[in-house]
């Protein structure tokens, strides 16, 4: 994978956690203000706000996972797929790293997919030439790096 992809993934997975972050901070301001302005009688949209604060909280500590993993991962160069690979397939490109989903790198879409998904468990030690089978589609390997 190059240095220059490495670094447009870790800063999509920076982005997400600033936008959880100043989304949950926007949420408990708001919860204040509300606690504060409106009293007990809203003690129930109190606690539904709350409950939207946990589930993003929950997204966001997703998402630090997501990127202590691929921090671990680094750089790699080989010709067999592997934990951080770059691969060109005859279906998309992807990187093998954490489960980010589709980003935008040099006008392309690139799929960041874990190894733990059905793809990566399919592409994992494979090399250029090989096909694998999903979904009832032959992918042929065209690349790796």
């Amino acid at each position: 994978m190059k240095q220059e992809l490495k670094n447009a993934i870790e800063q999509v997975i920076a982005d997400k956690i600033n936008y959880l972050e100043h989304l949950i901070d926007d949420l408990r301001a708001s919860n204040t203000e509300t606690k504060s302005s409106m009293g007990d009688k809203y003690e129930t949209s109190r606690e539904m706000l709350q409950q939207e604060i946990t589930r993003i909280q929950n997204q966001l500590n997703e998402v630090l996972m997501q990127q202590e993993s691929f921090l671990k991962i680094g750089v790699k160069e080989s010709h067999i797929i592997v934990d951080g690979s770059y691969i060109e397939t005859s279906m998309g490109n992807f990187v093998i790293a954490c489960s980010l989903g589709e980003i935008k790198f040099e006008n392309q879409k690139i799929f960041v997919l874990s190894k733990q998904t059905p793809l990566g468990q399919l592409l994992i030690g494979k090399k250029i030439g090989d096909v694998i089978e999903m979904n009832g589609k032959s992918i042929i390997i065209n690349g790796v790096n």
